[in-house]
């Protein structure tokens, strides 16, 4: 009759343990991500409801196309895997019409933000374009970049612009969050007296969905202005 109970407990000590193992590795994993390198840009402007605007400095990214992706979810996670196997060995030195398998590839340092462009609907619910992109390291010019051995990862450089976002943390947002953000985000930058500069929408990832504890996730929504 004592064993239940003893198993029940060693079984909570079991969960509460992992538990307590998989929290530490998220703690450790958001500090990584804090570190990594990310595009320079200054606040210019503070606006209302948590919305600032802030003028970025030009970087190049590694880049994929998406037409009509059937979800943002399912989208996002190829474009992620695409850009991700560039950075991590998925290419060639320029110079070399083809890489051969004796020849080393280049692995990349991670940086931050995964960089998601969508131009959808008001609710985010149709998407005709979805962009996926990591940002390339500071001390890269483009042209000194490897060059990608999937042909549909893009090499370009994004100009220096000026952004409107609305932070927040949790998980990767939904089509429905992002929606509700960007009108919030559009909302103040009319007040504002500021145009829009583009009609796609950003949203930006600052961390990974998996390990990093959702309340310290870092997320971004946000829209070009002039």
């Amino acid at each position: 009759t004592m064993g239940v109970p003893l198993l029940g407990r060693v079984a909570m000590g079991l969960i509460g343990f992992l538990g307590s193992v998989r929290y530490g590795f998220g703690i450790y994993a958001w500090h990584v991500a804090n570190r990594l390198e990310k595009p320079k840009y200054t606040v210019v402007q503070r606006l209302a409801r948590g919305v600032e605007v802030r003028e970025y400095e030009a970087y190049n990214v590694a880049e994929i196309t998406f037409k009509r992706p059937d979800t943002m979810k399912a989208g996002t996670a190829k474009g992620f895997r695409g850009v991700a196997g560039y950075i991590f060995g998925k290419n060639r030195a320029r110079g070399r019409r083809a890489a051969a398998l004796s020849e080393p590839s280049e692995k990349m340092a991670m940086t931050a933000p995964v960089r998601t462009t969508l131009k959808a609907d008001e609710a985010v619910a149709a998407i005709d374009e979805m962009k996926v992109s990591f940002v390339m390291a500071r001390d890269r010019e483009l042209s000194s970049l490897p060059v990608p051995l999937e042909s549909d990862v893009k090499l370009r450089t994004v100009p220096a612009h000026r952004m409107a976002c609305r932070s927040f943390s949790g998980p990767p947002p939904s089509q429905e969050k992002i929606a509700k953000l960007r009108t919030v985000v559009e909302g103040e930058v009319e007040k504002g007296g500021l145009k829009r500069a583009s009609d796609e929408v950003l949203v930006y990832g600052y961390h990974d969905p998996f390990i990093t504890p959702n309340l310290l996730r870092r997320n971004e929504v946000g829209v070009m202005v002039a």
